[in-house]
């Protein structure tokens, strides 16, 4: 585990100083992620400027929703950033050769060499939506709690990128499996409203086969003393990385090399 850590922030420090060589680049992408969540806000307005609810939650409640889903994604794309480069990058450059070539888990090696610290905006923005919509609601947090969110955030990011590990795990027969992963992450925005308002046919494709409801919906639920399925998050976040990562560890047995 100490072996593992110490790689993971050497590759950390190496990226980040290959990145300040293009600070403008850094900073531009700080300025869009930012952009992409005020723009979400400003519509979360201007939709409850025009009705009172959405089926039976209010503004604050959906507002809670969003915070609570994007602090998750920031994790996601801070940390797990680098799944996205899988069919392009590692298979179709035959870059994954490389980390089968080293003496650690490829797959830790290949979530290590890349972070984006652009979502940092994101965690920013989403922590702001959180505050607003506990004066909205009027919740309080005691330290125990506070502490529940940070880990209920967290399990959020990992169970995103667990979900994306699935499609981009396909890579390995596809070789680009860029759109396939787009297409199944995007239903993730769906989780952000009630699941009630959609046919039971999307309620179980966002509950039992890419369980985006955990990213948002249920988490929410639970803080807003409205449901105890959040805190079944941790046991989602294990079930799904076990599918898809013995999905992987079948693909890497079935990868040859761009040569060979």
């Amino acid at each position: 585990m100490k072996k593992y850590v110490g790689l993971y922030l050497y590759n950390i420090k190496v990226y980040m100083m290959a990145q300040m060589s293009f600070r403008v680049d850094f900073f531009i992408g700080l300025l869009s992620s930012l952009v992409e969540q005020i723009v979400y806000l400003i519509f979360l307005n201007i939709l409850f400027g025009n009705i009172k609810e959405i089926a039976g939650f209010n503004y604050g409640q959906m507002l809670f929703i969003y915070g609570i889903a994007t602090v998750g994604r920031s994790i996601h794309l801070i940390f797990f950033d680098n799944l996205w480069m899988f069919g392009s990058r590692y298979i179709r450059q035959g870059e994954f050769e490389r980390l089968l070539l080293l003496p650690v888990n490829p797959l830790f090696q290949l979530i290590c060499e890349r972070i984006q610290p652009q979502g940092i905006g994101t965690t920013v923005i989403g922590s702001l939506a959180i505050f607003q919509a506990s004066q909205e609601l009027g919740l309080t947090w005691s330290f125990w709690k506070l502490l529940l969110l940070f880990f209920i955030s967290i399990c959020i990011g990992l169970l995103y990128a667990a979900i994306q590990l699935g499609p981009t795990a396909l890579g390995f027969w596809i070789v680009e499996s860029f759109p396939l992963t787009m297409g199944i992450f995007s239903l993730n925005q769906m989780a952000q409203y009630p699941l009630n308002i959609y046919p039971r046919a999307i309620q179980f494709l966002l509950v039992f086969v890419f369980p985006y409801a955990f990213t948002a919906y249920f988490p929410a639920l639970y803080f807003l003393d409205l449901s105890m399925w959040g805190l079944l998050l941790p046991v989602i976040v294990l079930i799904t990385f076990a599918v898809n990562y013995s999905l992987f560890r079948h693909g890497m047995t079935k990868f040859t090399s761009v040569g060979g």
